[in-house]
């Protein structure tokens, strides 16, 4: 193998290679002896087809173009090396001479990892954000656990008030044309949050068990739901049953029901240690996100397509995980948002731009300040990760394989770089 030429345009790099011939007719050979394998005729057994019947039976010029695809393929490896490329897509490649008894020569042109010109990067200024925790907090995350362990009491001696919870009877439509949204009796309404719309839980307001209620409401034009986006609707509404939320006392008697601690002082002090170690970890990454776009700002990046399209196929991977948790697919929120998938990828570009020259600028820096990860580096988060999915380290090594191993490797140095510009930036 020879490398004839090798020009690089921005982001994307040509090279022309030239293979002798006898090296290719071993490929056309190997070629030609797969396809007498897959060959079934009458007579013979599989893969013991006479090679002169063989080659009748395909058209050569078939098995020419595997046999360049195939030796491409092999020798792909080789030319990465040879050329010292870092591609990031999959190459395109053109067939420039493919004739008997000549050099058979190819062109690859292939995505690179971008240059950068990286400028200051050491003594950047960030503030961090205060890990306090202040009693208002504690007195908010308290209320909340008062408000998700209170009892639900029934009421039937006063009218439906605000932060109830009711069961009722409704009838809906548009025009006489009955919605189907809601079915003829809902259960466990909260009054307050306007799940259906804040002017339907006002309207409920006042009203007692039994009593019967007529009103319309138009929707905004942006509601998720085309049904009655923009349109009025008209309701018929029955309470049926009103209940009411008991809130436990701030007592010993609480911390011990929702808690394993015997005082509401022990778990108030644990509750304040608790919040401190999110605000500690949110403080923490709002730094590091707030260096990491002032790196970029200091950097000359000319960031390729390929790398942008992989963050926005991960951030739809992402958005995909977090619908689930909800019990939602992909097209229940895109019929939600009225958005196509293309839409939502063109809305990614920005952010997977962002995340991409992040990515970049950090690996120039371990690059240029010789941060390595070390084979024990790469042991000890594999251990790690295995036994927070509960697999043996050995178990979960194997089902990484080797593009695996390679996303920790660089998953950790870009790590290793976000620490060191910690470590070395001015911070209040």
């Amino acid at each position: 193998m020879k490398i004839l030429k090798q020009d690089r345009v921005k982001n994307s790099v040509s090279i022309e290679i030239q293979v002798e011939y006898p090296e290719f007719k071993q490929a056309f050979e190997k070629a030609m002896a797969e396809a007498g394998r897959s060959l079934r005729l009458p007579g013979f057994r599989p893969g013991k087809v006479p090679k002169s019947i063989v080659e009748k039976s395909f058209d050569a010029k078939t098995i020419e173009n595997h046999a360049a695809q195939d030796l491409i393929s092999e020798l792909y490896p080789q030319i990465i090396k040879e050329t010292k490329i870092d591609p990031i897509d999959y190459p395109a490649v053109d067939i420039v001479t493919l004739e008997a008894e000549k050099p058979f020569v190819f062109k690859i042109t292939v995505s690179v990892y971008p240059e950068v010109k990286l400028k200051k990067y050491k003594g950047l200024k960030a503030t961090k954000k205060s890990i306090e925790v202040t009693e208002e907090e504690v007195t908010k995350v308290l209320g909340n656990l008062q408000d998700r362990f209170a009892r639900l009491i029934d009421i039937s001696d006063r009218e439906v008030q605000k932060d109830d919870i009711i069961d009722f009877e409704i009838l809906a439509d548009i025009n006489g044309e009955p919605i189907k949204r809601w079915p003829k009796k809902l259960q466990q309404l909260s009054i307050g949050p306007g799940m259906i719309h804040p002017d339907f839980d006002n309207q409920l307001i006042g009203l007692k068990i039994g009593e019967n209620k007529e009103f319309k409401i138009t929707f905004d034009a942006n509601n998720p739901s085309p049904e009655i986006a923009g349109k009025e609707v008209n309701f018929k509404v029955k309470i049926e049953k009103i209940r009411a939320k008991e809130v436990l006392p701030l007592d010993d008697e609480f911390a011990k029901k929702i808690s394993k601690y015997g005082t509401l002082a022990e778990f108030t002090a644990e509750l304040k240690v608790s919040l401190e170690m999110e605000k500690k970890e949110d403080a923490e990454a709002d730094l590091k996100n707030t260096l990491t776009e002032e790196a970029i700002k200091n950097a000359e990046i000319d960031v390729p397509d390929a790398m942008i399209k992989w963050e926005s196929n991960i951030m739809l991977e992402e958005l995909k995980t977090s619908l689930l948790r909800s019990n939602l697919t992909l097209d229940d929120y895109l019929k939600g948002i009225k958005k196509t998938e293309q839409e939502v990828r063109e809305e990614f570009k920005n952010p997977s731009t962002v995340r991409a020259k992040g990515k970049i600028v950090l690996k120039k820096i371990a690059e240029l300040e010789k941060i390595v990860v070390t084979p024990e580096d790469i042991e000890t988060e594999i251990r790690l990760i295995a036994e927070s999915e509960g697999k043996s380290a050995d178990e979960y090594r194997a089902s990484l394989g080797q593009n695996g191993v390679e996303y920790i490797e660089d998953y950790l140095l870009r790590r290793k770089a976000l620490d060191f510009l910690v470590e070395n930036a001015e911070i209040k």
